[in-house]
């Protein structure tokens, strides 16, 4: 089945704000001046998983060492990471935005795509519902989340970060060009360093130098990705696999010294996969696992991941990939941190097509 043209489809990307320090500020209030992250120990090899906005203005941001965070911010009050805490936040979220669309994909526990083609709710009008849900976040959670509104669901989680925090942006049918016209090249998902490496030497660096006459030297310099790159910078989507409620749940472990062995690398993945499984138990039983992905990060802190379709959490597919990513992409480095996820589904509703205006 053939996708809608564009004009008529209508995506909304939520993305909560600081969301892992938001929840923790909740439950400790007399922080919220404080420069606050959550993230592992120093001590541990830890790294930063969310900062609060105070902090990032010292430099802390996600990703980064929590020993560096600290030297460069050294007020920096860390807290510890409750993923029971979050995910029990994640499912209030998943309810309020039920109340609009039964097409819910969960890119992580902060950020969701919804599809709210034909669906009636503010006559039909993304823009407000996206306003709605929002405020239903604030007064239900005492959260902030910001939004992205377009015709094209990647289009949606780029919108979703040029009013952060607190605040949405939406790009209309029309004015869908315009804005990849100017669009920094890098924002287009798929566009890694080695990828804009080779945009940039052939002059491409904003989503309008991607016209048609460098479809040639960029399907010889990467291949069909080169085409995907072209199509998005089009604005154009290629149709996506007709699954909702599409969501990722992983765990992953910062190992306490670098490891240069395939074999204890594996060890961790079974620890791993054990308390993985445990949270697909409290999941229930209304779901199904359709891919395993497991996630390598260096020494460097470059990260490298990969993933296969499964019929379930299977050890032999996990262990396949981890070797497969060890053997292409370690290039001798110690590896940091194991992670190991599945992304599942629940049964997929009813869809609902109507014609109603933007």
């Amino acid at each position: 089945m053939s996708e809608a043209p564009a004009g008529e489809r209508k995506f909304i990307h939520v993305d909560m704000d600081s969301f892992f320090v938001s929840v923790e500020l909740l439950d400790a209030p007399w922080l919220r001046e404080r420069p606050v992250a959550v993230g592992g120990s120093a001590a541990e090899r830890g790294v930063i998983s969310t900062a609060s906005y105070r902090a990032r203005e010292f430099g802390v941001k996600s990703g980064m060492a929590t020993a560096t965070a600290q030297r460069l911010c050294p007020e920096l009050v860390l807290l510890p990471v409750r993923f029971e805490r979050y995910e029990a936040v994640t499912a209030k979220l998943d309810a309020i935005f039920r109340r609009y669309t039964c097409k819910v994909e969960f890119l992580s526990l902060d950020e969701a795509t919804l599809d709210v083609s034909g669906q009636p709710h503010c006559k039909g009008s993304a823009t407000y519902m996206a306003r709605q849900i929002r405020a239903a976040i604030e007064q239900e959670l005492q959260l902030t989340a910001s939004a992205g509104i377009a015709p094209l669901k990647y289009l949606a989680k780029i919108a979703s970060e040029v009013n952060k925090p607190n605040g949405q942006f939406v790009i209309t049918p029309d004015q869908v060009l315009v804005f990849l016209s100017t669009l920094d090249i890098r924002k287009i998902p798929g566009v890694g360093p080695k990828t804009w490496a080779v945009l940039e030497r052939l002059g491409c660096r904003v989503c309008g130098d991607v016209c048609a006459d460098k479809i040639p030297p960029l399907l010889r310099h990467l291949g069909v990705h080169g085409f995907y790159v072209w199509e998005r910078c089009q604005g154009k989507e290629e149709h996506e696999e007709k699954t909702t409620d599409l969501r990722s749940v992983g765990v992953e472990h910062t190992l306490p010294a670098d490891c240069h062995d395939l074999s204890a690398c594996a060890e961790q993945l079974d620890t791993l996969m054990a308390e993985l499984r445990r949270r697909l138990e409290d999941l229930g039983e209304d779901i199904h696992i359709v891919r395993n992905q497991v996630k390598l990060k260096f020494a460097d802190f470059a990260i490298a991941s990969t993933e296969a379709p499964a019929l379930g959490l299977q050890p032999k597919v996990v262990h396949g990939l981890c070797s497969g990513l060890w053997n292409s992409k370690r290039q001798g480095r110690a590896v940091r941190l194991v992670g190991v996820s599945v992304k599942i589904r629940r049964k997929e509703a009813d869809r609902l097509q109507l014609e109603l205006p933007w």
